[in-house]
């Protein structure tokens, strides 16, 4: 049975991610500069005042949109290393497939990222908004670790550290997205996102394989 501390701790849940859908609507919409609690709270239907029962400010709510989908890209990396079995491709090239796709699916989750990343923002979130983001981050690494394991325990990659490898091949992501950003951005000619992320991919995973001849020893 659902105890009254429970309802009310789902209540809240449900409120907040009411409160993040019509943000990320208004967000999209307008961007970030030209929307206003006041309008989020109106699509919402709620008060400004209750917003800010759950948000502490505009920038704390802008943050907060990335946790879901942090959350749902932990999720899908998890199951393609459950899916993958041994000795049948890659789950780490599959999972850095997947990542490629999210980023370029949602371009403002990695605006919120590159946001996140600067110390002075991190400063001003709410401990909820902090917490929610970081246990997000973990299980995505937790999950391209997972892929790292999967090919060393099948013969597939060399005995290497999963959770140092892991978060190379993170920081390579980020990376491969704020340079091509960057050049966009000044309109200079180079590859593209998609381009340099599967380059940078395939010169780490050429550094992780094991000889053609080992491979099959240790298959």
């Amino acid at each position: 049975m659902t105890t009254a501390q429970e309802r009310k701790k789902q209540e809240r849940q449900a409120r907040r991610r009411l409160i993040q859908e019509a943000a990320r609507e208004i967000f999209a919409a307008k961007g970030y500069a030209k929307t206003s609690i006041e309008q989020v709270a109106q699509r919402a239907s709620l008060s400004v005042g209750a917003i800010y029962l759950y948000f502490r400010s505009k920038e704390d709510l802008y943050m907060s949109l990335i946790e879901a989908p942090l959350t749902g890209l932990a999720a899908e990396l998890a199951e393609f290393n459950a899916r993958t079995e041994p000795h049948h491709g890659s789950p780490l090239r599959t999972s850095w497939s997947r990542l490629v796709d999210w980023a370029t699916s949602d371009p403002e989750n990695i605006v919120i990222l590159r946001a996140l990343a600067q110390p002075e923002v991190r400063s001003r979130l709410s401990t909820e908004v902090t917490e929610a983001v970081s246990d997000g981050l973990r299980r995505v690494s937790q999950a391209l670790e997972a892929s790292v394991v999967a090919g060393i325990e099948t013969g597939l990659y060399r005995p290497v550290a999963p959770t140092e490898t892991a978060d190379v091949l993170w920081s390579l992501f980020l990376g491969a997205f704020h340079a091509a950003d960057a050049r966009k951005s000044v309109s200079l000619q180079g590859a593209s996102f998609e381009q340099s992320a599967q380059w940078a991919f395939e010169a780490i995973e050429t550094g992780l394989r094991l000889a053609p001849a080992r491979v099959a020893e240790a298959a």
